[in-house]
């Protein structure tokens, strides 16, 4: 082997002799869609502020490291949790009280924040914070104005994957067993029947039904 060559039987200028090779190499882990949880949370203890950030904007990062990560020192890290749908929603709420506007920011864009807190942000001190919560929160209602239009016109497929958003937005904002997801299950069951759907339509109303009379049966 030469006086050129390394140990890797490659030269020195070879990418595995370069100073930010391995932190590259953790990028590319950090952003994998398939990474294991616990790798990810090792990662995140590293303390490279771009594989941190990758790390916080990963749907397989466990919820404990999203956690941490929210109190992390680096703005750009706390806004990335702010983007991941698998933050909590207390996380969240905390969030849009972080010194820092960049974070605020970033949360009132993202239409997953749930709506109680968009309308919260619209009291921000900040007025791009304000208008950015605004817009988004205009966006979100819209989903169910759009699937009801679809709904009425026939649009049936259309108006089953608006329904399924609104519900899925719904659950994590109300909780499950709320009147207003009951609602929109209804409304979800009928795109389903128009579809020819029947079996599903069914089971989906019947879940409507049970969590209606359940808020029935405590008032």
């Amino acid at each position: 082997m030469s006086d050129q060559d390394n140990a890797c039987g490659h030269t020195s200028t070879d990418e595995c002799s370069k100073p930010g090779a391995h932190t590259q190499a953790k990028q590319r882990l950090a952003s994998n869609p398939d990474a294991k949880p616990e790798a990810l949370e090792k990662l995140a203890d590293k303390g490279n502020t771009d594989v941190t950030v990758r790390v916080a904007e990963n749907v397989q990062a466990p919820v404990s490291t999203l956690e941490k990560l929210a109190g992390h020192d680096a703005p750009e890290v706390r806004s990335a949790v702010t983007k991941n749908p698998n933050t909590p929603g207390e996380v969240l709420a905390a969030l849009a009280q972080d010194a820092h506007p960049d974070v605020r920011f970033e949360l009132a864009g993202n239409a997953n924040t749930p709506v109680e807190i968009l309308e919260a942000l619209k009291d921000d001190e900040n007025p791009y914070i304000v208008d950015r919560a605004e817009k988004t929160l205009r966006a979100v209602k819209s989903v169910l104005e759009t699937a009801d239009e679809l709904l009425l016109k026939g649009c049936f497929e259309q108006a089953e994957d608006q329904y399924r958003i609104l519900i899925s937005g719904l659950e994590k904002l109300l909780g499950a067993d709320h009147a207003e997801v009951a609602s929109a299950r209804h409304k979800l069951a009928a795109a389903l029947a128009g579809q020819d759907k029947t079996d599903e339509a069914v089971t989906v109303e019947q879940r409507a039904a049970l969590t209606r009379d359940a808020i029935e049966s405590t008032n």
